[in-house]
């Protein structure tokens, strides 16, 4: 019999998954149907020692001698304290312990009920990691459940060992079971830690898949680029990066966020592979991260110099720890793949750069969206380009640049919009060549103290989309345009930057339509002006929302 609380069945499960035998056990209620539920399975060796105290000197014990972690669980309350000092010294004698505590939910702690206390994070820097986790009511808590026992049981040998603390709030009614023989196996996470040239586990793994795609987040490693066009090459390995991957635009497919726009529901299972390999940070795309949680992929190699748990997709089955360049370099020299007898191993890399290529770039009215594809086309080789969040990197990433030899950056660690100026002040304080900036108004105003702060450079060249507010609000599924919604919500003005720009000695250029535009851009990117030098295109949020919009339903039906 175990226990029918969803967080105890994935508890149990993964404590076998990552062959966790041994646990020490102190009788309580709140933690009684966890106790029942381990007990019950036969995989488990039990210790049953009253006190909490000398439990935890006890689990070290075992572990000292088995070199294994050993799980310890208790109930809530002044128990969970009582393991602090065994808990510090398996901290300062790196010994892998699994200190589970059960716990009430949030809106009954400091409410003068019994055995309660913040426990949360209660053992403070002592934890190699504290976990809290949820009880489940949908789809969403079951998957961040799994992620966090994860995290948890991996960091108890990650690196040097040491404790974790895994804390389980349990609601009422503690005790219905369900007569289930074994549960449900959960999602393991492996994370595996190579030595610097030893990656063989993986070799004949990667071999095994037919639909390898490898998706580049955010980064500024020079050395992907030659395994990345070995991988592409030799194994027909779909490459997907975007602008901040700083990758060749030309050699790998960047326009995937508008393709799976164009894909029906239909299609969509033919573009998914079975096997996904992240590598970088950040994303853009929001329709990537549903596409892959809609659409199943049997393993996800997650490759990580920190060797984090990333589970941006939900289907991470693997961290590699180690540098992303040696391990794809790795991949790409292994021997290829014998073809299949029941299909053309390249289709599933033809169909994704065939529908690449039938993807158009946006056209229309004088817009944003205009205005960021002008820029995208003029920008000049060796440049860099710092994009400003919200509307301007989303536009931005629709058009491939006309120079291959550009540095593409943008503050996308949380998206906020705070600093995206500075961000493009400071670089262009160090940059020998020009520096450009595709930033909106609300971004613009918010930071332009900077431009008072500092003495600018040359270098420096601003595009500042002034579409008097908020424009991404307009394109929000469910935004009404209302005098309150503009004021409060998009921000709706009328200021300008000229006065601002001229009086810190930046040229002052203005677009007012398509034309201005195109007058002013040769002499926005010309690189003998030595002065800094500020282009701010004026445009309509109802148009804006429009082209963007004209240009989406365009994509259906391709």
């Amino acid at each position: 019999m175990y226990s029918s609380k969803k967080n105890i069945l994935q508890l149990v499960s993964l404590l076998k998954a990552h062959r966790v035998k041994h646990l020490v056990l102190s009788p309580g209620s709140r933690n009684a149907p966890v106790i029942q539920s381990l007990a019950n399975d036969d995989f488990f060796c039990c210790h049953t020692v009253v006190d909490e105290r000398s439990a935890g000197f006890y689990a070290i014990g075992i572990a000292q001698y088995t070199g294994r972690p050993t799980a310890l669980c208790c109930t809530s309350g002044t128990a969970v304290l009582n393991y602090g000092p065994a808990l510090a010294e398996a901290f300062y004698q790196q010994i892998p312990l699994i200190f589970i505590t059960a716990d009430r939910p949030a809106a009954q702690i400091d409410q003068l009920l019994g055995q309660t206390l913040p426990q949360p994070g209660i053992f403070g820097p002592l934890a190699k990691k504290s976990v809290h986790l949820p009880e489940i009511t949908s789809g969403q808590d079951f998957w961040f459940c799994n992620r966090l026992i994860n995290e948890a049981l991996l960091e108890a040998t990650h690196r040097q060992p040491g404790p974790v603390h895994i804390n389980l709030p349990l609601s009422e009614p503690l005790f219905e079971y369900e007569d289930i023989d074994p549960p449900p196996p959960a999602r393991i996470i492996s994370r595996y830690e190579p030595e610097p040239t030893s990656f063989h586990p993986y070799g004949e793994r990667f071999r095994n898949f037919r639909r390898p795609l490898l998706l580049v987040g955010q980064q500024t490693d020079g050395e992907l680029l030659q395994p990345l066009c070995e991988l592409q090459n030799r194994h027909h390995c779909v490459v997907l990066a975007e602008h901040p991957a700083n990758l060749p635009a030309s050699y790998f497919i960047r326009n995937f966020d508008a393709l799976l726009f164009s894909l029906s529901e239909n299609e969509q299972p033919l573009y998914a592979p079975d096997l996904l390999l992240t590598v970088g940070g950040h994303l853009v795309s929001k329709r990537i991260h549903r596409f892959f949680r809609d659409n199943p992929t049997k393993e996800h190699w997650h490759i990580s110099a920190d060797g984090k748990i990333v589970d941006t997709y939900r289907r991470l089955t693997d961290v590699i720890e180690t540098k992303a360049a040696p391990f794809l370099a790795y991949l790409a020299g292994q021997k290829e793949r014998e073809p299949s007898p029941a299909a053309d191993e390249n289709t599933f890399f033809r169909q994704w750069h065939f529908r690449s290529r039938q993807i158009p770039e946006p056209t229309g009215a004088y817009s944003d969206l205009m205005a960021a594809g002008a820029l995208m086309k003029a920008l000049p080789e060796n440049a860099c380009l710092q994009l400003a969040n919200s509307s301007s990197v989303r536009l931005a990433q629709l058009f491939r640049p006309a120079a291959e030899r550009l540095r593409i950056f943008s503050n996308r660690g949380t998206n906020g919009i705070d600093g995206c100026l500075s961000t493009a002040v400071g670089q262009a304080g160090v940059n020998p060549d020009l520096t450009f900036l595709l930033i909106g108004d609300l971004a613009f105003f918010y930071d332009m103290n900077i431009l008072w702060n500092r003495p600018l450079v040359p270098g420096l060249r601003i595009l500042l989309n002034n579409n008097q507010g908020g424009e991404i609000f307009y394109t929000l599924p469910g935004f009404v345009a209302s005098p309150q919604t503009e004021k409060h919500i998009a921000m709706r003005h009328t200021e300008t930057a000229c006065d601002w720009a001229t009086s810190r000695g930046l040229i002052y250029l203005s677009a007012h339509n398509r034309q201005s535009l195109e007058d002013a851009m040769p002499a926005f990117v010309d690189r003998r002006t030595e002065q800094p030098m500020l282009l701010e295109v004026f445009t309509s949020p109802e148009e804006n929302a429009k082209t963007l919009l004209r240009y989406n339903l365009s994509l259906k039906g391709r």
